[in-house]
């Protein structure tokens, strides 16, 4: 097999990758109209930025024995480019991995807020779905208790 069949090969989790990307940053840009951050549409950008480049050095790799071997370049140069290609490949990784952990979290707080947990003027609150009303007997300040009375008590058959 020739090495340029091995690079194609070597691409596909990568063309898979670039699909995921690309469909993140489709469905986060429609979520910016429902207020999701920007910062994930900023991630999924820089996440598809550094997989086109990981398949375009794919190609531009095949090219390193005619570097070799040309004389052009020593052994030692050309691991000083791969050690370079591999810090920018993981600075971006690394950055749109900040990126959607700040948009998590940013995400997390505003939802939050907005909420407002703090009872309005109408305490007692109404009961939240899920969980019991609240009890009898218990009026607003100036109000009369409204209460019905409790009823009675069931025995137990004997």
């Amino acid at each position: 097999m020739s090495p340029f069949a091995f690079a194609s090969i070597e691409t596909i989790p990568l063309m898979l990758q670039l699909a995921v990307g690309l469909l993140g940053l489709i469905v986060s840009v429609k979520g910016r109209a429902r207020g999701v951050s920007g910062l994930m549409v900023a991630a999924f950008a820089v996440m598809l930025v550094t997989t086109v480049m990981s398949i375009v050095w794919q190609f531009v790799a095949l090219n390193v024995p005619d570097w070799s071997e040309s004389g052009d370049l020593s052994i030692d140069a050309i691991r000083s480019i791969y050690l370079a290609v591999a810090l920018v490949f993981d600075s971006a990784s690394l950055l749109s991995w900040l990126l959607v952990a700040v948009a998590v979290v940013k995400s997390g707080r505003s939802s939050r807020q907005q909420q407002g947990f703090a009872p309005q003027a109408g305490y007692p609150m109404a009961a939240q779905p899920g969980y019991p009303a609240a009890q009898p007997g218990y009026a607003q300040p100036g109000q009369p208790d409204q209460t019905p009375p409790n009823p009675p008590a069931q025995q137990p058959p004997s």
